[in-house]
Parts: C-alpha cells; structure tokens; sequence
C-alpha cells in the first residue's frame, strides 16, 4: 500500500520496546501479568511481509479485557451505558437502546473495564462474533460480557483495525462449532498480527483514508448517476403510459414517447435492476391498448359484452351459476388513458367458478416424483409465470383432496401472506399432475368463450385492476395481508375485443421474453465486470 522506509525502526525492535513497556506497566500493578503467547514460526506465517515486519501473535501487542457481567435487573433509565454485542454496528458503537446502569460502577469496577472514547472493542460470541466497532462518541463506557476491548501497546489502533476486519469471517469460522459462535481471549491472543514500523502504520493508515475517500466520492457520484437515470426511466416511462388521445387512426404521441426511450435505451437499461420498471410500462400499456393496433374489423367490445351477459343468464337459469348483485363501475374504476375503444366490467362478471384450495401441515422439500402429492406455495403463483416447482410435499398420512388438483387453464390469484406477495396472479399453462393449491390461493374460471385467459391474468398485474386489488388489501401488519373473494370480484376489468385480446398477450409474452434475454445479458457482463475487478485487485 505504502513504500518501506529504511529510516524507520523495523518492527522487531518494536516489539521489544512493546514487551518492556508491558513490563513496566505489570510492574506498576495498572497491568495483570499474564503469559507471553509464543512467537509464530516460519510455517505459521499467513504470507510474506517486508523485511522490515514481523509477524507476531496479536497477544504480544495488546492487552485483552474482557467485559463485566451485568444483570438485567441493575438496568435503569439513568446512568451510565454499558456496550453489548448488539451496540457494535457498522464499525462504530451504538448509543441507540444502549442499556444504562448506575455510575457508581464507574468507581467500584476496574479502570480496564471503562470504554474511553477512540477505544476498539470486538464482539465475542452470537451471530456478530469478530465485529469490531470503536467508541467513537465522547462518553465513557462500561463493558458488557461477550465484548471485548484490545487495548493496544505502541500500536496505531487504526492500523490494527485495518488488519481485524480482514478477519470477521475467519474469526466466525473459528467460533462455529456449538450452537452459539464463541471466541475465547486465547483465540484471540493468538491471531497472527502482521507488525509493520510505527511510522509505516501511521503512512499506511493515512493512505487508506485518502483511498477510503476517493471511493466514498466515486459512490457519490455513481449514486447521483443512478438517480438521475431512476429519474429519466421514470419520466420517459410516465410519457408512455400518459399518452391520450390515441385512436384507430394514428399514435404519433406514443410513437414519440416511445423514440425518446429507444434514442437513449442503452442509457437508460445498462443494468439489470433497470428492468423492472420497463417490464411493469409494458404491461401498463398493455392493458391501456396502446401496445398493439386496434383492428375496425374486430367485433366490439360492446358485442362481446352483451353476448358474455346472455350467457351469464342462460348459466344462472340453469342453476349452474350462483346470482349476485351488480355493482356499477364508477369514474375512480376507469382508466381514462385506455383506449376509448373498449368497453369495461368488474370481474365477477366474467367469472363461472371462484374458489380456495388446502393448506394442511405438510413437509418442507418438494415431492420427488409425480406420483406423490403435493400442496402449492403462495410463490409458485409469480406475475403471469407459474411455478410448479414452488410446493411441498402431502405428508403419507393425509388424504390427498383431488378437488383440489391444480389444473391448466386455472386462473390463480395469492390471497394471503407479506404484502408484496398478496394480488399476484397468473395462468396455469401446464402443470404436473397431484399438486394441490392451498387456501391462501384464489383460483378461478371465466365464462367461455368470451375473455381470454391470458389477457385477464395479464390485466391484473397492471394498471387499474392492479391498483384496486392493492387498495383492497387488508391486515394488521405488512408481513400478513389478505384479500377476501367478495373485494376481488369488484376488480375493475378492462375489455378488448376478444382477437385484441390474443394479439396483446403475444405482444406481451414476446417482448417479456426479449427482456428476460436481456436481463441475462446484463447480468452475465455485470458478472464479468466483477470477476475482471477481482483480478486486477489479486
């Protein structure tokens, strides 16, 4: 990092000045006499140091203190803090929640037992074993157990700092084995400590802070570079799904949203995580009508609604479909950007059958074969994609419930579960046979032959219909949300022509498929990127 410099005091001489001022301080009675951890031989040697370094066990230039045990009954509102594990955090000592006790501890425990400000401190056991943090306030502090202090001899605290946070990982490695992860002061003494000169610390430490800076600047600067192209994708893709005014004639407002985005496209997509948002525009503007032309030959929407109508009666007389109430669509359930073409209806108009699956206490693996039974996840239902493969395993001791099987042409949507994951739906394509879907999976059929499948799975992952189901959303909590059937019912649906319909969703599932080959381009260089910056820092 640095150059050696011959008028430096190597290393070795030192250490020995170290030992003589540890000495003095046992002497003094301030220092407990304690027994030198051997010299590292030439095998124990991690690597090769400059000649004027030398390696040495981290007990010979440090003294070691370990904390205190406090109960939680001395805890109170006022006093002094004393730093847990927890209080380490990203590098630093946290006064956030810090625990107090009372200050007459200040006096009654040992001196070595306060934490000065500047001092360095390391976690000892539980999930942050090896982290390190310094006191950087202006407060004293007390030690808790489980947190030791090293408290340095001669030695720029900084540079040895420097040197431990290489090390977390292999401090945790050392510290598995039971079910706590645990380092023991000798684990610690133990370590091989790479001693430069002093002046060298010092040069090595000022160097990593300029270097430490120039990469704190470099992510400022790309991170104003994310946000303005954040900024721009939003911008140009707000244009494109705010376009009004398109008809059967022409669509020179969106065609020039849509140049402004090809014009700068690799810009505005050069990452993967850039993509998402241009995949949720292209099924926005699918279902505003604006991805593919509109055909006067189609048979209009309103037909299509009026012929789904009769059929709905036909199936009610004949008792093969319950009757409701229907609700009128409102000015808040509309879409005023989608083509003014189309016509719309609440989804419990188009729908035959709607109901929920099983969710018995099953296994955690996935079943081996076809033969067993299984019950779908909530994950197995992505946006507009299925996975089968997201399901566990019927235990042999329940009965599977065939009314349940999973079949293609379900139409799907997750009732229940993290918020996120509520009010995602899809098609099934395909699907293997024995998987049953759980109750926290809506699943439902339209009455044929008058909505494609597709179209509507496609509808509720965009726009409108997707807004109301996020406003129907209900729970106590984020990580707990649900939707009942009656809220998901009234989703507001728009309608297309039926030929419409198809030519959208081949529109949409060719592009979707462009934009996943991309996604895997740019992931695949992203990967290079990284592999060539690793080798150039080896």
């Amino acid at each position: 990092m640095v150059e050696q410099d011959s008028n430096d005091e190597p290393a070795d001489r030192l250490l020995t000045r170290i030992s003589q001022t540890r000495q003095q301080l046992i002497d003094a009675g301030t220092q407990r006499a304690s027994k030198e951890t051997p010299a590292l031989s030439a095998a124990e040697a991690p690597f090769e140091l400059p000649p004027t370094w030398v390696w040495t066990p981290l007990g010979n230039v440090q003294n070691f203190v370990n904390g205190f045990t406090f109960k939680s009954q001395e805890y109170q509102t006022e006093g002094v803090g004393i730093v847990r594990i927890g209080d380490i955090q990203r590098g630093e000592i946290s006064t956030d929640g810090m625990k107090l006790v009372a200050t007459r501890y200040l006096t009654e425990l040992d001196e070595r037992l306060h934490v000065r400000p500047g001092d360095l401190l390391i976690a000892m056991s539980g999930a942050t074993t090896g982290k390190l943090g310094f006191n950087g306030t202006n407060s004293t502090f007390l030690l808790n157990q489980r947190v030791g202090k090293l408290d340095f001899l001669e030695v720029n605290s900084n540079y040895a700092h420097l040197f431990l946070q290489t090390q977390v990982q292999e401090n945790l490695r050392i510290s598995s084995g039971s079910a706590i992860p645990n380092l023991s002061t000798t684990q610690i003494n133990s370590m091989p400590f790479p001693l430069p000169p002093l002046a060298e610390q010092h040069r090595i430490v000022a160097k990593v802070d300029e270097l430490m800076g120039l990469c704190d600047r470099l992510e400022a600067v790309q991170g104003q570079r994310r946000g303005v192209r954040v900024r721009l994708n939003r911008s140009s893709l707000d244009r494109l799904t705010s376009v009004s005014g398109v008809d059967r004639a022409g669509r020179s407002g969106l065609s020039a949203a849509w140049q402004r985005v090809c014009d700068h496209f690799e810009v505005l997509y050069d990452t993967p995580e850039t993509l998402p948002d241009l995949r949720q525009t292209i099924l926005q503007l699918a279902v505003q009508g604006k991805l593919v032309p509109q055909d006067p030959n189609d048979e209009p929407a309103e037909e299509l609604l009026e012929k789904l109508k009769a059929r709905r009666e036909e199936l009610i007389a004949n008792g093969d479909l319950k009757k409701s109430k229907t609700v009128p669509l409102t000015d808040d359930d509309i879409d005023i950007t989608v083509s003014d073409h189309w016509q719309w209806s609440r989804l419990n108009d188009l729908v035959e059958v709607m109901n929920s699956g099983w969710s018995p206490a099953c296994e955690p693996n996935p079943t081996n074969d076809e033969s067993e039974w299984g019950v779908l996840k909530t994950t197995s239902v992505q946006s507009f994609v299925f996975w089968e493969h997201a399901h566990k395993r019927l235990p042999d001791n329940l009965e599977p419930r065939p009314e349940a099987e999973a079949k293609p042409g379900d139409l799907l949507m997750t009732r229940a579960g993290p918020q996120n994951r509520v009010g995602i739906s899809c098609l099934v394509r395909a699907v293997r046979p024995r998987l049953m879907i759980s109750d926290k999976i809506i699943r439902f059929h339209l009455i044929e032959p008058f909505m494609y499948d597709e179209f509507v799975a496609l509808c509720l992952n965009a726009g409108v219909s997707q807004e109301h189901i996020e406003k129907s959303k209900s729970g106590m909590a984020a990580s707990q949300m649900n939707i009942s059937q009656t809220k998901f019912r009234m989703t507001p649906i728009p309608v297309p022509p039926h030929a419409e319909q198809k030519r959208i969703v081949s529109k949409v599932t060719h592009v979707l498929s462009q934009l996943t080959r991309l996604e895997s381009t740019l992931t695949r260089r992203e990967a290079t990127r990284t592999q060539l910056l690793t080798a150039a820092i080896h």
